[in-house]
């Protein structure tokens, strides 16, 4: 199987199996409970509407219970979980993931109570109040919300583009090739294999201190700016790497501490001891990290601080440094599969990886604008 036909089917099970991931948006869900010839109630349900065109993952569930038994029952039951007692209850009252709001009088006064607990639950208007719509079509998926698909778009992209780099990639070229002389696919496999976890775990614990770092000083206005000049710095140099482009060439690492990798995996791999073998590529994937780290700074700080931007729950913040960590590591992930079935020492074409540098080095650069002159494009706080 060559490369290229290898490399379609591994992308494409890669979209299918995330295509619902990036277009899926978690629905925000209000219930509503209120009576047919109540004035409030009315006004409330005109408010929740208009609401509903700012926000449009807003799911509004209402319930009638001066007609409606069934309702009643739901309406007390609901009511029992709050702690309320009957003589308390009245209409309208509204629920907001775990919290509850009784009465309403206006959009300016409890209108903007109801627009802080879902901004609780982390969704949070861009400056002025107001999310808008920005609806593309496609030929496949129809019509698309981009605002909705911004951060899971973003994580692919700047993942994958980032993965694409001589410091990411010649080390494992060189593993690869010195492991696929010893004629032995078993250790092809293992090899590989806790060469990639490790820099995937290392890389991901990296992101995290940056991701920890950025929300904490997410009230310091500074940082944001910061990150764009870093950005916009990170973007030239990298569409500079991509006119002075050299195959397997790292600008941070010398060919004369390369050649000591070289010589240091050459020993570690005569080892007869499979323990000492992958202890071995343990401590030279995290080595070999510490380069990358350089070599590839501009992206994972414009993610995470991007990242940080936004009101998440905790564990999704690190589930989208997971899912970045999987794009990252997806060429090297290919690169593993081609060697451990073929069993063959190959080239990868470098077009791939010279022009994901001006790809890169211009998304860095609309990036960097975007911090620090209307990071509202992308639904920050």
């Amino acid at each position: 199987m060559r490369f290229r036909q290898l490399f379609f089917i591994v992308i494409s099970a890669v979209f299918l199996l995330t295509a619902g991931f990036v277009y899926a948006q978690e629905n925000i869900e209000i219930i509503l409970f209120y009576g047919e010839e109540c004035p409030h109630c009315k006004e409330e349900i005109k408010f929740l509407n208009d609401l509903k065109k700012e926000i449009p993952n807003l799911e509004i569930k209402e319930y009638e219970i001066w007609h409606n038994k069934e309702n009643q029952k739901i309406f007390i039951e609901t009511a029992q979980k709050f702690g309320l007692s009957a003589e308390n209850l009245a209409v309208p009252m509204i629920i907001v993931g775990g919290q509850y709001l009784i009465g309403f009088d206006s959009p300016e006064g409890l209108g903007q109570t109801i627009r802080q607990m879902i901004e609780d639950l982390g969704v949070k208007p861009p400056s002025g109040g107001k999310i808008t719509e920005e609806i593309i079509s496609h030929p496949i998926f129809g019509k698309i919300n981009v605002q909705k698909v911004t951060l899971p778009f973003l994580t692919i992209v700047l993942g994958t583009l980032d993965g694409f780099n001589p410091c990411s990639m010649w080390s494992l070229i060189v593993l690869l090739t010195l492991v696929i002389a010893t004629g032995s696919r078993k250790k092809v496999w293992l090899v590989g294999s806790v060469f990639i976890i490790t820099s995937a775990i290392s890389y991901f614990l990296f992101m995290s201190a940056w991701l920890n770092a950025f929300v904490f000083l997410d009230y310091l206005i500074i940082t944001r700016i910061i990150v764009g000049i870093i950005a916009i710095g990170a973007g030239i140099i990298s569409i500079k790497e991509f006119i002075t482009f050299k195959p397997n060439v790292c600008e941070v690492s010398s060919p004369e501490k390369q050649q000591k990798i070289t010589e240091r995996i050459r020993k570690i791999l005569q080892s007869p001891n499979t323990l000492t073998i992958v202890l071995g590529v343990i401590a030279v994937a995290f080595s070999v990290n510490l380069i990358e780290l350089l070599c590839s700074l501009g992206i994972p700080v414009i993610f995470t601080k991007t990242l940080a931007m936004y009101n998440l729950a905790t564990w999704k913040y690190y589930a989208y440094i997971g899912f970045y960590d999987f794009f990252y590591m997806l060429d090297d992930i290919i690169v593993l599969l081609i060697a451990g079935f073929s069993m063959k020492f190959f080239h990868i074409n470098s077009k791939y990886s010279r022009y994901s540098r001006l790809v890169a080095g211009v998304l860095m650069l609309l990036l960097g604008l975007i911090f620090l002159l209307k990071p509202d494009l992308l639904s920050f706080k």
